[in-house]
């Protein structure tokens, strides 16, 4: 038997896909409690991408990986089992931080010889693993698993990634005013950054004799080949510390 792509899932441009993507982002916006939150994200993953259950889980600050939602019993126990023996898809998704897929769980008893059995026996026979991930860090992840050998297109897994995300930003948010609050900080932020990058392009443009659209993309490049953030180098470029020559290596 070969494994199968994921059939059955609604193309991008469905508006099934759409609709389940508003509802979720609508609960978080609405300041929705957390257990509503995994609710709806397990209930979102089961949908758009026909797994059979899902789970999430997360890191414990106090230690460890713990299971803090699943679908149904059978997804939490195969979960908790994950957490018991530290082997599976999801485990290893959080310590890398990155995708693990497992479309055919037969062929990984080597890899998680204390979780495959099991996990073969309540039913499932793919899970694919995406990173919950929180300032460049997985913090948890979210499990898709399936009772048939189950691969995910690339475009499937981009949606789970995305379901994960926005996961992450509902379980961080504030709660009441404290978020209003949170949101005006960022809002005069923003502002406040607006205002020193367009001083930095102006500063690039007038020292180099080039269009701000021209200076704008050296900044940008200029920050691509040192690994700098571009609101960093607009920092440098205003307070002196940088030479705007040196953007484009005069």
């Amino acid at each position: 038997m070969t494994d199968r792509m994921l059939s059955g899932v609604p193309d991008i441009r469905d508006p099934q896909l759409a609709g389940a993507l508003v509802e979720l982002t609508t609960r978080l916006v609405d300041g929705t409690d957390a257990t509503t939150v995994l609710r709806s994200v397990t209930d979102t993953g089961a949908a758009l991408l026909r797994a059979a259950a899902t789970g999430v889980m997360v890191l414990d600050p106090r230690g460890g990986i713990e299971v803090v939602a699943a679908s149904d019993r059978p997804a939490r126990f195969v979960e908790v089992l994950q957490t018991q023996t530290a082997q599976g898809p999801c485990v290893d998704c959080i310590v890398t931080g990155t995708v693990i897929s497992a479309p055919d769980l037969e062929s990984e008893r080597a890899r998680w010889p204390d979780f495959v059995p099991t996990a073969l026996e309540v039913g499932y026979r793919a899970i694919t693993a995406i990173p919950m991930r929180l300032d460049g860090r997985a913090v948890g992840g979210l499990n898709l698993l399936y009772t048939e050998r189950t691969e995910l297109a690339d475009w499937q897994v981009r949606i789970a990634q995305v379901i994960a995300d926005l996961t992450v930003l509902g379980l961080v948010q504030e709660p009441g005013q404290r978020r209003a609050d949170r949101l005006t900080e960022r809002t005069l932020t923003a502002l406040n950054d607006r205002v020193l990058f367009d001083q930095a392009i102006g500063l690039v443009a007038g020292t180099l004799d080039i269009t701000p659209a021209a200076a704008r993309l050296a900044l940008a490049e200029y920050a691509d080949r040192n690994q700098l953030r571009p609101l960093d180098v607009a920092h440098a470029i205003t307070d002196g510390t940088l030479d705007p020559a040196a953007l484009v290596g005069r």
